[in-house]
């Protein structure tokens, strides 16, 4: 979340890009920014697969409302679970997708939108709440998915979008040491939460780096301070202030939407009010963006440089 960091006076962008034939993954989709994202694609014809862990109970509400408010088939949207406070929960995430019908293993786009403001604590893989959260699962969910992620029909490469945070600014650099990684943080008003956006940024630029963007094309996006379940852990006359000058959902997933269907994306690069944007200094230094590389794939098990292999 943040503030916005680009001139808001031009014309709203609008989606209109056709997602026919596509098949999308969006990660907590059930409500705010996710769950407008989702409906957004779904109106456009995408297939859209809703992913939290909320519960099917609470996600078939959230279908059920997308099926109203877009006027979608319902066989478009689907469910399945999935916990980025455990590694484990990824694992099992993607062995639930290989299991799959074979003519549903092809994914299209990846909208990486689940996130925390903050918690006190650590998750069950010993790792920060907001680090685990925000970077580290998003980190193997992408990179045990890559084998899945296919151009369309078209030959419209894959795309994966990442929801950063214009606070990914206001840090000190990239965290990389494993004991501070493994303490707990102090919720949202201390560097946790931008770290965290920092680290997907810096995901974003190597991932990018690796792929050919005529397959995969990768951005980073800043969705402006929306007012949405995001706050929930805040008390209430906070969420009642944030409400007061903050954007609605429907706005903050416009830039998700506009990296997920606009033709001539830059990969690697971090997208703000449906344009690219500045990001921080900190992501100057290819040394310390290695080492958060290195050590991500070895907290994740997965290898650092085939990225194909699950």
């Amino acid at each position: 979340m943040g503030f916005s960091p680009t001139d808001n006076s031009r014309a709203e962008w609008v989606p209109r890009q056709r997602q026919d034939g596509r098949r999308v993954l969006v990660t907590g989709s059930n409500r705010g920014i996710g769950y407008a994202t989702a409906a957004g694609l779904a109106a456009l014809g995408a297939q859209v697969v809703l992913a939290g862990h909320e519960g099917s109970e609470a996600f078939g509400e959230a279908m059920d409302r997308i099926v109203l408010e877009t006027g979608c088939q319902r066989d478009q949207l689907s469910y399945m679970a999935l916990d980025l406070r455990s590694l484990d929960s990824v694992r099992a995430f993607v062995q639930a997708w290989a299991q799959r019908p074979p003519a549903e293993h092809v994914l299209h786009s990846l909208i990486n939108n689940a996130g925390i403001a903050g918690a006190p604590g650590v998750s069950p893989d010993g790792f920060e709440l907001c680090f685990q959260i925000n970077y580290l699962s998003m980190f193997l969910l992408t990179r045990l998915l890559l084998p899945y992620m296919q151009p369309s029909s078209d030959g419209a490469p894959a795309r994966i979008v990442c929801v950063s945070s214009s606070a990914h600014v206001f840090t000190l650099g990239l965290p990389t040491d494993e004991k501070y990684l493994r303490a707990s943080g102090g919720g949202f008003f201390s560097l946790r939460y931008g770290e965290s956006k920092l680290c997907v940024n810096s995901f974003v630029r190597q991932l990018a780096s690796r792929l050919d963007p005529a397959t995969v094309e990768v951005a980073a996006v800043h969705p402006g301070s929306t007012a949405s379940g995001f706050w929930h852990s805040f008390p209430a006359w906070a969420q009642r202030c944030i409400a007061s000058v903050a954007q609605g959902p429907d706005q903050g997933a416009r830039t998700s939407l506009f990296c997920a269907t606009e033709k001539g994306i830059v990969s690697g690069g971090y997208y703000a009010d449906c344009a690219p944007a500045a990001a921080s200094f900190w992501l100057g230094s290819t040394a310390k963006a290695d080492l958060l590389w290195q050590k991500s794939c070895a907290w994740t098990g997965v290898s650092p440089t085939k990225l194909n292999a699950q």
